[in-house]
């Protein structure tokens, strides 16, 4: 009797919890497994959006926008054929395999089960028609990011619905680097005007993300909960982008909690948004300065010279008194996130070192003024430094370094000129020294500080070499290799050295969690990971 009674009391228990579990499942946000959230947070109470925005909105087409804010959100509703990952390593995307059949000629395997948002399968068509559009739109006196991406590409031949051949006019090294253009599905465009349809903002994609409206303020994306990677799925439903007519007005929405990652490049944004409720994460950029040695001048052809020059300047004391927040010490153009780039590249300021370079090449320290006899005649060490007179932060950098080096006993003068002037003077290389910059590309390719008519009119067999030999290769561990024989050679030479980079910061609100790393490439690397509190 008693038993039968603790039954029908356990039954009860058991019925009114299950009742209860239900009614906080109901009145939650979203339940989610612990397990399957960033170890940032112990939380399982999640929203299930994120907040965005754009300024200045122009279209949510990537292939036609030039907005920078439209270019990275679009990463998560269109993908390429390959993607970066966080070391800037290759990764297939919507490829399967990619092999190179020639030095101008790669045979493109596209895998087989993925699906366009509207149901249609993706195949190499989409591949061919969304080559065509771009190297099209030239012709149409549009200009695309994505252009130059595609300017060796010279045919083009879909050999099945998952195999295409691509063949360039010339060698590429690294090409595979220039395959990170969103394709665009052909069926979704067909007998539209891709410039002029009204369909063009609201395109299908293969990603993680959907559009699912836009109207004059807002644009909402909706998770692709049949995105064939399964393991990249996000944990939130939408995201809602805001749209802004200046930044200004971003800064004040950020500030007021209305939104929840901003990626800037402006160094005083806290001077808008404050300093409390908000982390930031910098990260380095393409944009990158370093110096530039004439190999072919009097002076440096010695490359003893050029190396004790390079071990005299401290970048980071020149990095705080000269450009200070948003700018970063860099020594070399890979120094960027790429997994080729080596710590050995980073060689500390040494003007012990760089003194006994210069008198075990001949050299002469007195009355705060190296010399050296050369051919009967007393050579000084000192050099004129070119510098482009409408670039500020060049010229307070020029002025540093002239200062640093007269603490080593060497005169720099300062030729400020102007911007024709100076593009003239990098074509024809009618310089000692020049401060030069550039805008880095994705891939690890060395060939604009190595290759012919490089800027430093440099050569070296053994590198030029290896050039030919690391575009042929996709092995990590060769590649590492080679680079760093590569890298020695470089620091013993010094035909130019690093000065700075810019930097950018991803900012986000402190209700936000996950795993934010975000790189050069791609500002949303794991945003499958990312929710809100």
């Amino acid at each position: 009797m008693k038993s039968g009674i603790f039954k029908y009391i356990f039954v009860i228990f058991v019925i009114i919890l299950i009742i209860v579990t239900c009614v906080k499942f109901l009145n939650s946000k979203e339940e989610v497994s612990e397990e399957s959230l960033d170890q940032t947070s112990k939380s399982t109470v999640i929203q299930t959006d994120l907040r965005l925005a754009i300024a200045e909105f122009d279209t949510l087409n990537p292939i036609l926008s030039n907005n920078k804010n439209v270019q990275e959100i679009s990463k998560i509703i269109y993908e390429p054929l390959v993607t970066l990952d966080s070391e800037l390593k290759i990764q297939n995307c919507l490829a399967k395999e990619i092999a190179k059949k020639d030095d101008n000629t790669y045979i493109i395997k596209l895998k087989e089960n993925i699906f366009w948002q509207d149901g249609n399968k993706f195949t190499a068509q989409d591949v061919q028609f969304t080559i065509d559009t771009i190297k099209n739109l030239k012709s149409l006196g549009v200009s695309s990011r994505y252009e130059s991406n595609l300017e060796a590409v010279v045919h083009l031949d879909v050999i099945d619905n998952y195999t295409l051949s691509i063949s360039l006019d010339r060698r590429v090294p690294f090409f595979e680097y220039y395959l990170t253009f969103p394709i665009m599905s052909k069926s979704y465009f067909e007998n539209e005007d891709f410039l002029n349809s009204s369909k063009t903002g609201m395109a299908i994609g293969t990603g993680a993300f959907s559009i699912d409206s836009i109207d004059n303020n807002i644009i909402k994306l909706i998770r692709n909960d049949d995105y064939w990677n399964k393991d990249k799925i996000p944990m939130v439903k939408e995201v809602y982008i805001n749209l802004y007519n200046n930044i200004g007005d971003v800064y004040e929405d950020f500030k007021n909690g209305n939104l929840d990652v901003l990626n800037v490049s402006t160094i005083d944004v806290d001077k808008y948004i404050g300093t409390l409720g908000h982390t930031k994460v910098e990260y380095k950029t393409r944009f990158y300065d370093f110096i530039s040695f004439n190999t072919q001048s009097t002076v440096f052809s010695d490359s003893q010279v050029r190396k004790a020059l390079s071990l005299v300047v401290d970048k980071s004391a020149m990095v705080v008194a000269s450009l200070g927040p948003g700018y970063t010490a860099s020594n070399f153009s890979l120094d960027m996130g790429s997994f080729l780039y080596s710590d050995m590249l980073n060689v500390a300021t040494n003007t012990d070192l760089a003194k006994q370079i210069l008198i075990n090449d001949g050299w002469e320290y007195k009355n705060n003024s190296w010399s050296k006899l050369v051919g009967g005649k007393v050579q000084t060490l000192n050099f004129n430094l070119i510098v482009n007179n409408n670039n500020d932060l060049r010229k307070s950098v020029a002025q540093n370094l002239k200062d640093q080096f007269a603490n080593f006993g060497i005169q720099v003068n300062i030729q400020e000129v102007d911007s024709n002037r100076y593009i003239d003077i990098l074509n024809t290389k009618n310089y000692d020294v020049i401060i030069a910059g550039l805008e880095c590309g994705y891939s690890p390719n060395l060939e604009t500080f190595f290759g012919d008519n490089n800027l430093a009119n440099y050569t070296n067999e053994e590198i030029k070499n290896i050039l030919v030999e690391v575009s042929n290769t996709t092995d990590e561990n060769t590649l590492k290799e080679k680079y760093k024989r590569i890298y020695e050679i470089y620091l013993e030479e010094a035909p130019y050295f690093g000065l700075y980079r810019e930097t950018d910061y991803l900012i986000y609100n402190q209700s936000l969690v996950g795993s934010l790393k975000p790189n050069v490439f791609n500002i949303y690397q794991n945003i499958e990971k990312w929710y809100r509190q």
